[in-house]
């Protein structure tokens, strides 16, 4: 598939005697927003990691904008992660010491640009994402909300081809949730970007161009949704 930015095929994983993906094949096309579903335990975060390149699947091919994710070594995707791809964690994984204008422009400054246009490019993200004024402000000073908002922004704000997302808006009520979501969903349609998101929500879900849901380690069942 010429637009497919992530192909999954036959990938398995284990932590020690315990099976988390048990031969999981999915695609991610480029534009598309796709929903991993299932119950707690069913793989979902671990497909996420493997997707993205944090983990090696132990069984498997795992292709990510035309590299092979195991044939590259570790600088290598990291290289990747950081120029092309947008990773929000469930619970933000901000850095505790740095203000957030540095949080969010920590993707750019690992990339050796300049410290002054990564501060003003961080410094849109923070408006867009309504957090203009806390620049200074250290993650330990906000709310899940405003971190989880803060991890959004600095997902997108080298641009990527590809957001994976875990349970992005876990950390919210269900106004800021919605928003965020809506922010996430706009800034990705903008790019003609691909979202990979996890949730066990189905109000979100519904959101997506297609579900993947997983149950035990296996993909339990695939639907269009638009």
């Amino acid at each position: 598939m010429s637009d497919a930015v992530l192909t999954m095929a036959g990938v398995e994983y284990a932590y020690r005697r315990t099976a988390a993906l048990r031969g999981v094949s999915m695609t991610a096309r480029a534009g598309e927003i796709v929903a991993v579903t299932g119950p707690s335990g069913s793989g979902k975060s671990t497909l996420l990691h493997i997707a993205s390149g944090v983990l090696r699947p132990q069984a498997g091919t795992v292709r990510l904008l035309d590299h092979d994710l195991l044939s590259i070594g570790e600088a290598d995707r990291c290289r990747l992660r950081r120029r092309e791809v947008g990773i929000v964690l469930q619970f933000g994984q901000l850095v505790p010491d740095l203000p957030l204008i540095d949080n969010v422009a920590l993707p750019l400054l690992l990339d050796g640009n300049d410290m002054a246009g990564a501060r003003t490019a961080a410094a849109g993200w923070l408006e867009r994402v309504q957090l203009d004024g806390m620049a200074a402000v250290i993650p330990a000073e906000l709310s899940g909300g405003q971190a989880q908002r803060a991890a959004v922004a600095r997902a997108l704000i080298t641009g990527p081809a590809v957001v994976f997302a875990d349970e992005p808006t876990g950390s919210t009520d269900l106004l800021g949730g919605e928003l965020l979501l809506d922010l996430l969903i706009g800034a990705v349609r903008e790019r003609n970007a691909a979202l990979v998101l996890v949730t066990h929500d189905n109000t979100i879900a519904t959101r997506a161009d297609r579900e993947v849901r997983l149950r035990d380690g296996l993909v339990d069942h695939e639907v269009r949704l638009t």
